[in-house]
């Protein structure tokens, strides 16, 4: 792996990408996107800042709802042709503290991701077939905390609905190649896009079979810069296995500088913040 390069994680992805998971208002006369990827292109172009920084309180709920917490930060930084790298690494408890999660956007969809353990010192890689596998014991996949990539799916218009007031896009994904089929959890996804910022609200995750597997629900939105919106609470809900994984943004910041070299296995490898 060589050299590379206040945020929700993209996870607006979010996370975002934790902790990074979309934003121009709608004018009225304006021409509405004819399809569903047009909204996405559109939430893509507004959504992404040259850099973002996340700091986080995270809750791990059980299905008898006793919690954990730990606490993470999230660094993303988009580089040449539009692509995102996104660095996750634990703070605390001390069980997990430096664990990280290194991503490198592809333009293909064949991301890498590397995982650091500090306990063993190593980094292994996450091969494509293990992106469906949790994250470190939360309700995010490996998948979840990707870029949404837009060449892996197809996008379809199916709706409209209105959410806490708002009018919202209802576009459904599906795997658009048989080898991202093969290598996602999913085999459709559900999302509300706010009509006048671009942002996804609600997210619903099916499974192979076709049975609602997850809901996502970001709330808590705040205008960041520009047209850019990230939310200040993000609700991951198993509702097959009882379990939610729940985040609450501490502290963000956006277009600061953040150096190339945090996205490369030394950044991931090394301790602190």
């Amino acid at each position: 792996m060589g050299d590379g390069s206040r945020s929700r994680l993209p996870w607006a992805r979010p996370f975002l990408c934790f902790l990074l998971a979309s934003a121009v208002a709608w004018v009225p006369g304006a021409a509405w996107p004819q399809s569903g990827r047009d909204i996405m292109r559109k939430q893509r172009e507004l959504q992404r800042p040259r850099d973002e920084q996340a700091t986080a309180l995270m809750r791990l709920v059980n299905k008898d709802g006793a919690v954990k917490e730990r606490r993470v930060v999230s660094y993303t930084l988009t580089g040449p042709g539009d692509l995102s790298k996104i660095l996750i690494r634990f703070l605390a408890p001390r069980d997990v503290e430096n664990t990280g999660l290194l991503t490198w956007e592809a333009k293909d969809g064949n991301d890498d991701q590397w995982l650091y353990l500090p306990a063993t010192r190593k980094v292994k890689r996450i091969a494509a077939s293990s992106k469906k596998n949790r994250f470190m014991g939360t309700d995010f996949a490996y998948e979840d905390l990707r870029p949404e990539n837009l060449s892996l799916h197809r996008y379809t218009l199916v709706g409209s609905e209105t959410m806490d007031g708002r009018e919202c896009y209802v576009v459904e994904a599906v795997p658009a190649t048989e080898r991202q089929a093969a290598d996602s959890g999913y085999s459709r996804r559900r999302l509300w896009i706010r009509k006048d910022i671009y942002y996804t609200v609600k997210q619903e995750y099916y499974d192979k079979k076709g049975a609602l597997a997850k809901i996502a629900v970001h709330g808590g939105l705040v205008p960041v810069q520009g047209t850019i919106w990230r939310a200040d609470d993000i609700d991951m809900q198993d509702v097959q296995a009882g379990t939610r994984t729940v985040f609450k943004v501490e502290h963000r910041a956006v277009d600061r500088g953040l150096n190339e070299s945090l996205f490369t296995e030394a950044g991931l490898t090394r301790t602190g913040s």
